[in-house]
């Protein structure tokens, strides 16, 4: 071989090593330059399984930041009692006042027996209001000092049981009493010039107006013992026992 030739090979050798060493350094560069990590890079979201897991907390375990409510009772409130309905019925009326009456005693001759006196008890409301009567009238025995006297007194149940009355003004109802009488000059007779009746034991008396009965000015009114019968709406039979 011609050394002229030989000359040849060995440059161009020379060049194609030249060559390679500098397209080795381009690649290490550029694999230098995509292994850095650049503050511009995005950052790559991590996956699911990657992802460290959070222990959980029970519910009961984590304090509460709401104030717990405090329990208010009930308000109890009166009941609304119910309107009262109207189904046709009258109200009932109310109870008479012993000053709503006028009290008539009538005594019967037709019912003496021995020392056994009756007297019709006429009771009348002169007030403008209807009211009722019932049960027994209370009869008292007076004196002259208007001091009641003691009277054994039996209420019974004659004519039979008591038949509550409404009276309208200028009504009237009816009872019955039987009596004995005694010696007024006895130290044990009861004696005394009025009677006075009521409708409540204890209550308010009015002086009864008497009918057929001994002067009361001279106190010849003796009371032994007394049976009161029931008030009743009418006069029959009241006097008949």
């Amino acid at each position: 071989m011609s050394r002229r030739r030989t000359t040849r090979w060995t440059v161009n050798r020379g060049k194609a090593v030249a060559l390679l060493v500098v397209y080795g350094a381009v690649i290490l560069t550029g694999i230098s330059a995509c292994g850095s990590s650049s503050p511009d890079a995005p950052v790559a979201a991590s996956s699911p399984s990657e992802t460290s897991p959070v222990a959980s907390t029970p519910a009961d375990a984590v304090p509460s930041t709401s104030k717990t409510p405090i329990a208010t009772p009930p308000v109890t409130r009166p009941a609304t009692p119910p309107a009262p309905v109207d189904d046709g019925t009258p109200a009932a009326a109310p109870a008479c006042k012993a000053t709503d009456l006028k009290v008539t005693l009538t005594e019967q001759p037709q019912r003496r027996e021995g020392d056994s006196r009756m007297a019709l008890v006429h009771l009348v409301n002169t007030s403008s209001r209807t009211c009722n009567v019932g049960g027994w009238p209370v009869i008292a025995l007076v004196n002259a000092a208007d001091e009641a006297v003691t009277v054994p007194t039996k209420n019974v149940a004659q004519p039979g049981k008591s038949v509550p009355a409404d009276l309208t003004s200028r009504g009237g109802a009816f009872a019955g009493i039987k009596w004995s009488i005694c010696e007024k000059a006895a130290a044990d007779c009861p004696t005394g010039n009025t009677v006075k009746v009521g409708l409540t034991k204890g209550g308010l008396l009015v002086v009864a107006a008497l009918e057929g009965f001994p002067n009361p000015e001279q106190s010849g009114l003796t009371f032994e013992s007394l049976q009161v019968g029931t008030i009743q709406p009418a006069a029959q039979g009241v006097v008949a026992w």
